[in-house]
């Protein structure tokens, strides 16, 4: 086989494999949005304490999957720790993982999937790192050895960039449809005088940021007696979860798709409805972590910094709705975070443009308030908030 042929063919099945890993990603995510209608829309509607039975067996599901696949998928900051450290995240357990996910969000969990789709992505993208390399070696295509700058050692790994192309490609085309339109569109345009809301509601959305992080540690010590009891800690977060969603149906799911209804449904909800809802938001979110339900915490605090603020300006009519949303919602997510940036590029992906300049405002404010707060605090202490915000937590 001509060096030629064995180039194309080694480029064919990087694309081939790019394509797999978008399309079995996208389509895990149809997958959840299909479980999720069927269980509840289909298989227990008008069931009498729906939300508690559900979750409820959820939850024993969780503990017996933690107890019999292992505490798998990781979160999100442990997988990028992996990453950054290794250059892989392995796939051996990839299908425990997913089982574990799957069941948690089909059953209601108040955690999102982004945790699951960084495990699946990172997991499929470096077995396909795997059969790549093994493919140059069959064909007699190896990895030069020689120095190289940067831009030639990028070069050097076109079959990896061509995996990954066609795999976001098909990635969007497979998963069109399903987050169509954005989570939240605003009815409001942007005025000037919001950028001075974003600094009440930044701090309102900071001291939930603040609430958030001592319910994550709080849970963990709540639950401690019960490490080596995965089945009876799975329960206790399901029927958690269902018994407050009886009150608080809200509380349920991720949060993306009841972003936009909250938000236009704010002045019917009122203040304590949301105020409630977005506190038992953050409770449920870390209490669910701590019991080994999986999936990821940003979307469901994102949606309780939403609601946090929204019963702001549902106390406040003269609080633009637009602002109390994204200020809050950016200065908590900021909070939680262990770069506060990294809040504003969720901030970009995730929700119209003109949330740039009030989410701007919100995080600048929380990135002041984390330096004065580092600088005050005492030397001793031995830890600083910065310190306390960067511990691995489950995502």
């Amino acid at each position: 086989m001509k060096k030629v042929q064995r180039t194309i063919l080694l480029g064919l099945s990087a694309a081939l494999l790019g394509g797999l890993v978008g399309a079995v990603s996208a389509g895990f995510l149809h997958f959840i949005e299909w479980g999720q209608e069927l269980l509840w829309k289909v298989l227990t509607l008008n069931l009498p304490l729906q939300a508690l039975l559900i979750c409820t067996l959820g939850g024993l599901l969780v503990g017996l999957c933690q107890k019999y696949l292992g505490n798998h998928p990781q979160g999100i900051t442990e997988a990028i720790t992996t990453l950054r450290k290794t250059g892989r995240l392995e796939y051996q357990h990839l299908p425990h993982g997913l089982t574990t996910a799957s069941i948690s969000l089909i059953f209601g969990a108040s955690l999102g999937p982004e945790a699951a789709i960084m495990d699946l992505i990172g997991g499929l993208g470096t077995w396909v790192g795997d059969i790549l390399r093994n493919l140059r070696f069959r064909f007699d295509l190896p990895l030069s050895t020689q120095p190289a700058n940067r831009l030639t050692k990028v070069l050097r790994s076109w079959p990896t960039l061509t995996a990954f192309a066609v795999g976001a490609m098909t990635f969007s085309r497979v998963l069109n449809g399903l987050y169509s339109g954005g989570l939240l569109k605003l009815a409001a345009p942007f005025q000037w005088t919001d950028l001075l809301w974003s600094l009440p509601l930044g701090l309102v959305g900071a001291a939930g940021g603040g609430l958030y992080l001592a319910l994550q540690t709080w849970t963990r010590k709540l639950v401690a007696p019960l490490q080596r009891k995965p089945i009876l800690r799975g329960v206790l977060g399901g029927a958690a979860l269902g018994l407050m969603a009886n009150f608080l149906p809200l509380t349920l799911f991720s949060g993306q798709h009841l972003l936009q209804p909250t938000y236009d449904q704010a002045a019917q909800l009122g203040f304590w409805l949301l105020l409630l809802t977005a506190l038992a938001r953050l409770f449920l979110t870390s209490l669910l972590l701590a019991t080994g339900w999986k999936g990821g915490q940003f979307l469901p605090i994102m949606f309780g910094g939403a609601a946090l603020g929204l019963a702001m300006s549902a106390l406040f009519p003269i609080i633009p709705m637009p602002v109390a949303a994204l200020a809050a919602m950016a200065a908590l997510t900021a909070v939680v975070l262990p770069k506060p940036l990294i809040a504003l590029v969720l901030m970009a992906l995730l929700f119209p443009l003109q949330s740039l300049r009030i989410s701007s405002v919100a995080i600048g404010l929380v990135i002041v308030a984390k330096k004065l707060l580092a600088r005050w605090q005492p030397q001793s202490s031995g830890l600083s908030l910065d310190a306390e915000i960067s511990t691995p937590t489950a995502a």
